[in-house]
C-alpha cells in the first residue's frame, strides 16, 4: 500500500467484537490499507478477548504483544443491544464498562502516535423515534431500542473525551457514531428509517469502516477527542 494516501503497513490493529456484524468489514478495509489486523471476540476468533473481564483483556494483550511486538490501533467494536428489561446490566457491562476497560488496559500498552477508536450510536445523541420500530423486524425478529443501549452509547462519547485528554499527546482517542446500517431489516423499517435521513437511505457497512480507516490513519493526526457522526444527516435535522 506504499502508493496509497492511507498506508497502515507498519501498524498492528486490535479489533474487539470482530466476529460481529461490523467487525469483518472493518478488518477487511484495514487489511487493504496494509495493517496487521488482530481480530478478537468472545468466540470464533483466534484470540479470545472478553471486554467485560480485566483478566481476559490482559491475557489477550500479553499474547498480542508477544506475537506482534506492539499495538498501534485499538477499535472498541464489541457491543450488546439487549431485548428485555433484565438485559440492562449486561448491556452496560459490555458497551460502557468494556470500552472503559479496553481503553484503560490496552491504551497503556499502545505505542506513541497510537489511535483508539470507540464506537457509539446515534441513540447516544438523540432519542429514538419509536414509530419506525412498529412492526419492524431484523432477521425475522422484532426490533427495538433498549434504554441501556442509549445510556451506554452516550457514556462511550464521554469516555472518548476523557481518555483523549488522559492519553494526549501520545495516543489519540476518537469516536465513530454510526446511524442505521442496512443488514437484513424488514422492508417497512428500512423505508421508514431512510425517510428520516437527509441522504434518504441507510448506511452500507463499508461507509462506517471508511470513517474508522480515517481515524486510524495519519490523515487524522490532528484529531483527538472528536465524535465523527456517520448517519446520513439524521441527527443534523431538527
Amino acid at each position: 500500500m506504499s502508493n496509497s494516501i492511507i498506508d497502515l503497513s507498519d501498524k498492528v490493529v486490535v479489533i474487539t467484537g470482530a466476529s460481529g456484524i461490523q467487525g469483518p468489514e472493518h478488518a477487511k478495509l484495514l487489511k487493504q490499507a496494509g495493517a496487521e489486523v488482530v481480530a478478537t471476540d468472545i468466540k470464533d476468533t483466534e484470540i479470545i478477548l472478553d471486554v467485560t473481564s480485566q483478566e481476559s483483556i490482559k491475557k489477550a494483550v500479553h499474547t498480542i504483544i508477544g506475537q506482534y511486538g506492539k499495538i498501534d490501533i485499538l477499535i472498541n467494536n464489541a457491543g450488546a443491544t439487549g431485548k428485555s428489561a433484565g438485559d440492562w446490566d449486561q448491556i452496560i457491562k459490555v458497551n460502557l464498562t468494556g470500552t472503559y476497560l479496553c481503553c484503560q488496559i490496552i491504551g497503556k500498552q499502545m505505542t506513541a502516535s497510537g489511535s483508539i477508536i470507540n464506537i457509539s450510536s446515534i441513540y447516544g445523541l438523540v432519542g429514538p423515534d419509536f414509530s419506525i420500530y412498529e412492526s419492524a423486524e431484523y432477521a425475522g425478529k422484532p426490533m427495538g431500542v433498549h434504554p441501556a443501549y442509549a445510556a451506554s452509547k452516550a457514556g462511550v462519547i464521554a469516555l472518548t473525551k476523557y481518555f483523549a485528554s488522559l492519553y494526549a499527546p501520545k495516543v489519540r482517542v476518537n469516536c465513530v457514531t454510526p446511524g442505521g446500517i442496512i443488514d437484513n431489516q424488514s422492508e417497512n423499517f428500512v423505508k421508514k428509517y431512510s425517510a428520516k435521513t437527509m441522504l434518504g437511505r441507510m448506511a452500507n457497512k463499508s461507509e462506517v469502516s471508511g470513517a474508522i480507516l480515517y481515524l486510524a490513519s495519519d490523515l487524522s493526526s490532528y484529531v483527538t477527542g472528536a465524535n465523527l457522526i456517520v448517519d446520513g444527516g439524521l441527527t443534523a435535522r431538527v
